[in-house]
């Protein structure tokens, strides 16, 4: 399966920012502080109150909006940086996948918004996205701030679905993420010729075990993405195609 455009697109994008490409399995920490202005914050047993308490002492005043609860990760940004959140308790598998999701948070639903709004309205734009000042009449007919959050965009990754995804638009942002993710720690071309001399009823499995043992993917997710690039069935492909172009 052949990932959509934008996706190839972003992570090549992202990896031209760093200079060059990790070596697997990736961890993306150093890759992100020479590419992005992102501070990665490594705490231990992350919370939202502790993320809250961490960015409240370093004078940023940034009120999340979300009951306190436990998280894998969460994605702080505003001015075009931001602060990055881990749970230093997870195992190193999943705290590669969380980083890689917020990354591509980063990159999908805030860098390229701001870049968006920039080149079609102007850098004077990007103080409405800061918060500085509300949207002219002109910004707000053309609608193009339309979905953007205003002042501070926050994203939190959750541990356990309790809060589960309120709308259509939050499950595919999530689910753009995901992919984005995937493709940054293991390019599908890659796996895929990988598996390439196997037959077409043992891709996935191959697929699966190279994305945990290779590319030190969590075990859900590597069942997950083997499962997106090599479906199990014609009927299983179509349900997944909505996310290809």
């Amino acid at each position: 399966m052949t990932p959509a455009f934008w996706i190839s697109e972003a992570a090549d994008e992202f990896w031209g920012l760093v200079g060059s490409e990790e070596p697997f399995p990736r961890t993306l920490r150093r890759s992100i502080g020479d590419a992005l202005t992102l501070t990665l914050v490594e705490l231990p047993r992350l919370r939202v109150a502790a993320a809250e308490g961490w960015l409240r002492r370093c004078g940023v005043v940034c009120a999340i909006g979300a009951g306190d609860r436990a998280l894998h990760a969460a994605l702080v940004a505003r001015y075009g940086q931001g602060f990055l959140f881990l749970d230093g308790a997870d195992s190193d598998d999943e705290q590669r996948l969380s980083l890689a999701h917020e990354l591509a948070h980063f990159l999908r639903h805030y860098r390229a918004v701001r870049r968006r709004v920039g080149q079609q309205l102007g850098a004077a734009a990007l103080d409405v996205l800061d918060g500085l000042r509300p949207a002219s009449r002109t910004e707000r007919l053309q609608a193009l701030l339309a979905g953007v959050p205003i002042g501070y965009y926050v994203h939190l990754m959750q541990r356990d679905g309790d809060g589960g995804l309120a709308d259509g638009r939050i499950r595919m942002a999530e689910r753009e993420a995901d992919l984005l993710a995937y493709e940054l720690l293991a390019p599908a071309a890659l796996v895929s010729e990988q598996v390439a001399a196997a037959p077409c009823e043992d891709r996935q499995r191959g697929a699966d075990s190279a994305l945990r043992r290779q590319y030190g993917f969590p075990p859900a997710a590597a069942a997950d993405y083997a499962a997106r690039l090599f479906p199990a069935s014609a009927q299983s492909y179509v349900r997944r195609l909505g996310i290809l172009r």
